[in-house]
């Protein structure tokens, strides 16, 4: 069982983070922290070739001192929070949605797995849930109760500085029980994502503009998939992308597009640093891959 004092002092142990800096110095600036796949790993792992990796604690700890270090800071997640350890079995996702939220968690999406507990379960988990969860290419007439927490996007305002998010969804066919998913629709993402990148840079002005993906990176013309998401939908900065558990130490770029992920569980927060160019223009700074790790040994 997670122990909320170790969580809220993140175990005292010190924490890898990136040498990049946070704070502005001639023009606006934003830091993206981000997971992806955490399926239930509430704890660090305890077997396998990424044992003693991860944990939500370590998660938040870090997360807290790169908030402190000041600067304009969002905290996203790419989906797929639920299924995979007794965690999810016994509180059906509510647990990690609690924890997430103790983080400061700024926005997420829905992944294939968040379906794994029916429509009521995932409605009775989001109810932990204090950050918006987004997603604009799934349908919600028949289950409308459901649609009314979802948002198909938001804006986060900070100094000098709007940045637009949203978040599309893999398709169900084949990944999610169709009960599960009931009255909830799938749409392609290309044309509703199209309408929501065009009203966020036309209408809402924003700066930078992040989709939250749960297509996987490369598919490999088989499905949908970030790199092709990319290619269809201009006006995106950020993809931060998930599904397909990709180990990615720096993002790749389609376009004028970064693509980043980072594996699976936790193990990993990914970060990505951009700054206003004189033009208004997203400009990457940087971005690493950040180990969570005890490093008191």
């Amino acid at each position: 069982m997670v122990d909320r004092r170790a969580f809220l002092g993140g175990l005292g142990a010190a924490f890898l983070a990136s040498r990049l800096p946070l704070r502005a110095e001639s023009s606006p600036r934003i830091t993206l922290l981000h997971t992806n796949d955490t399926h239930s790993h509430l704890e660090p792992l305890a077997s396998g070739s990424l044992a003693g990796r991860g944990g939500i604690a370590r998660r938040a700890a870090l997360v807290k001192r790169l908030r402190s270090q000041g600067g304009n800071l969002l905290l996203l997640d790419a989906g797929d929070v639920f299924q995979g350890t007794p965690y999810f079995n016994r509180f059906k996702g509510s647990l990690d949605y609690k924890l997430m939220s103790m983080a400061g968690y700024d926005a997420g999406t829905l992944g294939n797995h968040d379906f794994d507990a029916g429509i009521e379960g995932l409605m009775t988990a989001l109810e932990e849930a204090t950050f918006p969860i987004l997603n604009c290419n799934f349908t919600w007439e028949g289950a409308p109760r459901l649609g009314q927490k979802i948002l198909p996007w938001t804006v986060k305002t900070f100094p000098g500085l709007k940045v637009g998010l949203t978040g599309v969804g893999v398709e169900f066919h084949g990944l999610v029980f169709p009960k599960n998913h009931e009255g909830v629709g799938w749409r392609d993402p290309v044309a509703p994502l199209g309408a929501v990148v065009r009203r966020l840079r036309e209408v809402e002005k924003v700066d930078l503009l992040v989709v939250l993906s749960h297509l996987g990176l490369d598919h490999h013309g088989a499905a949908i998939d970030d790199l092709n998401l990319a290619r269809l939908v201009p006006g995106i900065d950020v993809i931060i992308g998930g599904h397909t558990h990709t180990f990615m130490d720096t993002p790749v770029r389609v376009d004028d597009t970064h693509i980043f992920q980072v594996g699976y569980a936790g193990v990993n927060l990914g970060r990505m640093d951009f700054a206003l160019g004189p033009k208004g223009e997203a400009i990457a700074c940087g971005s690493a891959s950040l180990p969570l790790v005890d490093r008191r040994g």
